[in-house]
């Protein structure tokens, strides 16, 4: 068999822990390569919800931004290896997670994406968009969406 790239969104969520989970216990085969993938809204000085911050507020708060992205790889790191895995976590900083994921795993030449999903009602999902409704009518691959 070939190996299968995997991609897996992954963010500090319990929807994400349990996507990942569910991908080991289902999906996982020994020669399968994954690529975790976090899509974090990093701050942009451009961006009108952090005009208001001061030079030195908005490199504090990139540097908190930045110190949980770096607990977050950490965290997905272990968990690579702790279960045998092979792959890579990619981290692409974008207030538009849906585009990047489908970007990304047209990029890796994904088999599959999985991801989680907070289960917004239908008010909000309408109102806010749904990252994983995004991906499943925009990727190129099979999208697996994972509920609590």
């Amino acid at each position: 068999m070939n190996a299968r790239k995997i991609l897996i969104a992954v963010d500090a969520s319990e929807q994400a822990e349990q996507a990942f989970d569910w991908y080991l216990s289902t999906v996982h085969r020994s020669d399968n390569e994954l690529v975790l993938l976090h899509v974090p809204d990093l701050l942009d000085k451009d961006k009108s919800k952090t005009s208001y911050l001061t030079s030195s507020a908005y490199d504090e708060a990139l540097k908190k931004e930045q110190a949980k992205v770096k607990e977050l790889e950490d965290k997905y790191n272990c968990r690579i290896l702790e279960n045998g895995l092979s792959g890579k976590i990619r981290t692409e900083g974008s207030s538009k997670p849906g585009e990047v994921i489908c970007k990304i795993a047209e990029e890796e030449q994904a088999a599959m994406i999985v991801i989680g999903t907070r289960g917004l009602g239908k008010v909000r999902r309408t109102i806010l968009g749904s990252v994983s409704d995004y991906v499943v009518h925009h990727s190129h691959c099979p999208v697996i969406v994972c509920r609590q």
